[in-house]
């Protein structure tokens, strides 16, 4: 199964960066007797063009841009060297930190690359959007007892305007649009009202108050639509994103079994 390429990167930034000449035939530059060949050079082009989120070719004035940029570091770090600054100790220490940290996104990477595979995404896919599900839109009216609740259920039974008495009588905000909550999924509406809608037809209203934090309401549904999942491709990165936080943490869970820790 091939890696993830949702998988968002996770990188750690360096703006001034030197790599090790290679035994490549096409020199790009001579830096004090030192080559610089194409593929170190095009490595540090390609990390710059990550740094600043440009993406496609480079033009002729960025490349020799960067040219310039990497020569500049490549004199200031030898001039550091020369001086002694690497072995400074916090320095050291600094260093230290970074390859630590470069190792470690390194690491974690290579662990994502090989378990979030597409088939695991699309399974969350599947298990988020894949069933049947509906939204709906709502009305109520809410009072603060029971007693005010049952009286207007008789009012409905009446024949009374479920609107107008929305209107009129809701201590909810939503009474000056005759007690209309919108469209809403399950996931939305308040858990006591999962089980009144759902028994409910178009048009119809509860024929018991609901009792919730807020008071008592009487519930109307208006409407009732399917829910059109979003395509894959636009929910994919906050799929792999919520799914990566998951495995790193069972990663780091393994890694603690595994290890032998003693704090003191």
């Amino acid at each position: 199964m091939k890696p993830l390429k949702y998988l968002p990167t996770i990188l750690l930034s360096i703006s001034l960066c030197t790599f090790p000449a290679a035994h490549a035939e096409d020199v790009v530059v001579i830096i004090d007797g030192k080559s610089i060949d194409s593929d170190t050079f095009n490595n540090y082009a390609a990390m710059r063009s990550q740094q600043v989120q440009h993406s496609g070719a480079l033009s002729n004035e960025q490349r020799n841009l960067l040219l310039q940029e990497y020569i500049n570091s490549e004199l200031l770090y030898n001039a550091a060297i020369n001086k002694g600054i690497d072995q400074l100790p916090a320095v050291k220490a600094e260093i230290e930190f970074q390859t630590r940290a470069l190792v470690i996104n390194a690491g974690l990477k290579n662990h994502l690359d090989s378990t979030l595979t597409e088939a695991l995404l699309m399974a969350a896919y599947n298990d988020k959007f894949g069933g049947s599900s509906n939204e709906y839109h709502l009305r109520h009216i809410l009072v603060k007892h029971e007693t005010e609740a049952n009286n207007i259920l008789a009012a409905l039974k009446r024949g009374e305007d479920f609107k107008k008495l929305a209107g009129t009588i809701s201590i909810d905000p939503s009474s000056s649009d005759g007690g209309s909550l919108g469209w809403m999924g399950n996931d939305l509406m308040p858990a006591e009202f999962a089980p009144i809608v759902a028994a409910l037809k178009p048009g119809e209203y509860a024929s018991t108050p609901v009792k919730s934090s807020f008071g008592w309401h009487i519930i109307q549904l208006d409407e009732q639509r399917a829910i059109t999942p979003p395509p894959f491709e636009t929910v994919a990165n906050n799929l792999a994103a919520s799914i990566q936080s998951n495995v790193v943490k069972a990663y780091l869970d393994s890694l603690r079994n595994k290890a032998q820790i003693e704090i003191k």
